[in-house]
């Protein structure tokens, strides 16, 4: 039996393509490296799902235990050219860095089919499946799945250069004629290179070199229990006895000054927010399940349903499956549908996006649509016009139709990352043109301000918060809410920030906000006489996720000791600064969820507190509108108007 070694893959007299014309199919995307590795392997992945098990995808930051270090040296050096193009063995020699360890990332799937078929590339096509060919072997085969994400699988570069040995280890397990077998093999896409043969003669090379059982062209895998020695002296992972699928093992990967800590997180996000409409629990077997590691521990990766900015998506994108709100985009000549649409409005708090999502254009609350076609798996995110607030956020989904798929296909590049009619021709041109206007005109509808209407002329909400702006000092962000002392106040006298008693409304200190620029408001009128509590609101309300959506919360304390009832209220805003007092039938209102203070919570409305004590916090949580100004109100009651208010 010959010991696997290294085979270097020589310029033919017709000519070939070199390892640096490879990889330079990428060109300069405009996404980092790490996204775009996440993208591209699982649409390989996705692409090769079976049966009617969710797809597992991992990404496995490691390095090789010392007890496999001593057989990567030796058996992954075997055959190796002596050339400073080939950097694995000073890698692998420790002279890289003056140090012996090696890092590895890998890239599994299990549900997947594995790269079964022939081992040669000059076999002809038949029936067989060529997944070992395309990935192993050749360079820009045509998808040979159904739906397929990849068009010319140009994306497979980015393994190479996420390594700084340009080496990927390949290890899987497939279905043949004869029952599941497992194949590994190493590849190296270097860089072209001149090596001087046994007789003296220099000869000039591709880039390209495989690690296996060489044979006189070509290397074939090493198979079936050799295979699966040679994986457990590298320390790989087994197949279970009935299992299918792939690992890609990146030796060295480069991240560049990032640290390991920072990237294994970076994709634990970047795979969320590429990969979240194949990631949904709804979905059931016909998902995605996503795990991250680094060095034997578990990085979490963002639910989307829970995590903020996605969920807008995620609600559009459900709408697309009840056909709520749905609008098919048309192509009017030549006459085509497109695809569909939906769109959803959510309030969400100031947040600064992850590295992952600001790569992709979100850098502030989402104002786009996610691009898909028949895979489902995130193009791009086409930005629309800003919202009038910071919190205020929009998020579309448009899904081409799968009768479309092969145009819109063949506008993305090879990272897969956007739509560019320009490449285009005839009519294909003018369908995916006309898919980004009829966008554009469905976002400056959808993300006009609305209007709120009350007793009086109706006013835009952009013109309400303008007015607002320059009355009430507790806004969050630009009409996105405001805290404002009632109106009229019940009963007693004022009580002043410092807690002395002061004059009665009547002698005209009827206050309803704090001063301008101030941290606090005065006292809740309604509490003047000594024995009895009030409430001061403290600070600017803001904005606050919750399990049940954004909540707004106006924080406050007790001025005074005694006992304490006290009512809080919400509203919409409108132009003139008043109370909605007239909503359109059928239109939801802000809801008071309750009242939280130190030592318990109080659902609905009312707060009773028997013996409240100067200087105990409590909120008031709302549940606000989305589009809307939301006024919060609190009032302090009379004790006869406390009768029968239980705690």
């Amino acid at each position: 039996m010959t010991q696997p070694r290294w085979y270097s893959q020589p310029f033919p007299p017709a000519g070939s393509i070199s390892a640096e014309g490879i990889k330079r199919t990428l060109g300069k995307p405009p996404i980092p490296w790490p996204a775009i590795l996440v993208r591209e392997s699982a649409q390989n992945s996705w692409d090769a799902k079976i049966g009617d098990q969710p797809v597992e995808f991992t990404l496995n930051l490691a390095v090789v235990p010392p007890q496999n270090a001593n057989a990567w040296r030796t058996m992954l050096l075997e055959g190796a050219p002596h050339s400073e193009r080939f950097p694995l063995r000073q890698i692998l020699r420790g002279r890289e860095w003056q140090s012996t360890m090696v890092r590895t990332l890998t890239v599994s799937d299990r549900g997947t089919k594995g790269l079964g078929g022939p081992t040669r590339a000059d076999v002809a096509r038949g029936e067989e499946p060529r997944d070992w060919v395309s990935f192993v072997l050749n360079v820009g085969d045509p998808p040979d799945t159904k739906r397929g994400g990849g068009t010319y699988g140009y994306g497979k570069g980015i393994l190479y250069q996420t390594s700084r040995a340009g080496t990927i280890i390949v290890h899987t397990r497939t279905a043949t004629s004869s029952g599941l077998e497992t194949r590994i093999i190493g590849v190296c896409l270097g860089e072209s290179m001149e090596l001087t043969d046994s007789e003296g003669i220099a000869k000039p090379y591709t880039g390209r070199h495989w690690w296996g059982d060489v044979e006189s062209e070509h290397v074939e895998p090493l198979v079936g229990e050799r295979a699966s020695a040679v994986a457990e002296s590298l320390g790989l992972r087994a197949f279970a006895p009935d299992e299918t699928g792939t690992d890609v093992v990146v030796v060295e990967p480069d991240f560049g000054d990032e640290t390991d800590e920072d990237i294994a997180q970076y994709l634990a996000d970047a795979i969320a927010w590429n990969l979240w409409p194949v990631m949904l629990e709804q979905r059931g077997a016909e998902r995605l399940v996503p795990k991250v590691w680094h060095r034997g521990l578990a990085v979490p990766v963002p639910v989307p349903e829970k995590t903020r900015g996605l969920r807008t998506f995620v609600a559009a994108y459900r709408r697309l499956a009840t056909g709520e709100d749905v609008q098919t985009l048309m192509c009017g000549s030549p006459k085509k549908p497109l695809g569909r649409m939906a769109l959803e409005r959510q309030l969400i708090p100031p947040y600064e996006p992850p590295a992952a999502a600001q790569d992709l254009g979100i850098t502030t609350a989402p104002h786009h649509v996610c691009l898909m076609r028949a895979p489902e798996l995130v193009v791009k995110y086409h930005p629309g016009p800003e919202p009038i607030s910071a919190n205020l956020a929009y998020g579309g989904v448009f899904r081409a139709f799968d009768d479309m798929d092969r145009t819109y296909a063949a506008a993305e590049p090879p990272t897969h990352d956007d739509w560019v009619y320009a490449q285009l021709e005839g009519a294909d041109r003018t369908f995916v043109r006309t898919t980004f206007v009829r966008i554009k005109e469905r976002l400056a509808e959808f993300a006009r301000p609305a209007e709120v209407k009350s007793e009086g002329a109706p006013a835009p909400l952009g013109a309400v918060s303008n007015f607002l702006g320059s009355l009430v000092a507790a806004a969050t962000g630009s009409g996105a809410a405001s805290a404002m002392m009632p109106a009229s106040l019940m009963g007693g006298d004022p009580i002043p920030s410092n807690g002395e008693p002061g004059p009665s409304p009547a002698d005209g200190a009827g206050a309803v906000e704090g001063p301008e620029g101030s941290d606090t408001a005065p006292p809740i009128q309604g509490a003047a006489k000594r024995g009895r509590a009030s409430i001061r609101l403290e600070g600017d309300p803001y904005f606050e996720d919750s399990e049940i959506g954004l909540l707004l919360v106006q924080d406050a304390v007790v001025v005074g000791n005694g006992p304490l009832v006290a009512r809080g209220s919400a509203g919409i805003t409108v132009a003139d600064g008043s109370r909605e007092q007239d909503p359109p039938g059928g239109s939801e209102e802000p809801v008071v969820i309750g009242w939280r203070i130190d030592t318990h919570d109080e659902d609905g409305e009312l707060i009773n507190l028997a013996d409240a004590a100067a200087g105990l916090r409590l909120s008031l949580v709302v549940r606000p509108v989305p589009d809307t100004i939301t006024q919060i109100d609190v009032t302090v009651l009379r004790p006869e108007e406390a009768v029968g208010v239980g705690r």
